[in-house]
């Protein structure tokens, strides 16, 4: 009788065991490969998310037209100086630095300061004649250059009526010459012929025929 007991317990006891056993370990392998495909679901959703924010355009892109912009404005820009002289019962030796605005590989304009040294032969006379000037150039076959100024000078009145007295005078010179451009720097050579309204005793150019000289630098 015990022993039937026994057998029946140990019976009843297994029974419930290895019915409950089966059922979790399904549930677990399920759970796992739940948990597995949802970590692969998120990990594909947020590749795509990277992917997307990955390929927006950068914020540097909106700012290229403005660096175009900028660099072509200094492309269109050049500095220099020009040199003058004359010779005849006067000499003059002129220093003007210039800037100058170029609108395309033709036309430009600019703008300027003078010095001039004035010696009179005759009369052993100097003078110190300071101004600004205005002037446009144009260029052809790249190497020919068309040139007018325009100059307001200031200097001594040169014949004396009142001592130490100085005086402004206008000047419009025209000309052309040898023009070159080699990269950014080009250099020139013109023959001016120049119209003032002073009176030929009161014009501190005394022979109207300039010849300049210079150069000019592109920033860009």
């Amino acid at each position: 009788m015990e022993t039937n007991i026994k057998t029946f317990l140990s019976a009843s006891q297994d029974l419930p065991l290895s019915k409950s056993r089966l059922p979790i370990g399904q549930v677990k392998t399920s759970c796992a490969c739940l948990i597995a495909l949802l970590f692969c679901i998120n990990n594909f959703a947020f590749g795509q998310n990277d992917d997307i924010t990955y390929h927006q355009a950068p914020n540097t892109v909106k700012n290229e037209p403005k660096n175009n912009i900028n660099e072509d404005y200094l492309q269109r820009i050049s500095v220099g100086g020009t040199g003058g002289f004359s010779v005849g019962h006067a000499t003059y030796i002129e220093v003007s630095p210039h800037a100058a605005y170029h609108f395309n590989e033709i036309f430009c304009v600019g703008l300027g300061g003078t010095y001039t040294f004035y010696y009179d032969n005759f009369y052993k006379y100097s003078n110190h004649i300071f101004g600004a000037r205005l002037f446009s150039e144009a260029h052809f076959l790249n190497f020919l250059g068309v040139h007018a100024t325009y100059r307001a000078l200031n200097y001594e009145n040169p014949t004396y009526l009142v001592e130490n007295e100085r005086i402004w005078s206008n000047n419009l010179s025209l000309g052309g010459g040898y023009y070159q451009r080699s990269g950014r720097l080009a250099v020139y050579f013109y023959v001016l012929y120049n119209w003032s309204d002073r009176p030929p005793q009161e014009n501190i150019y005394n022979f109207p025929v300039l010849f300049e000289a210079g150069f000019t630098f592109f920033l860009k």
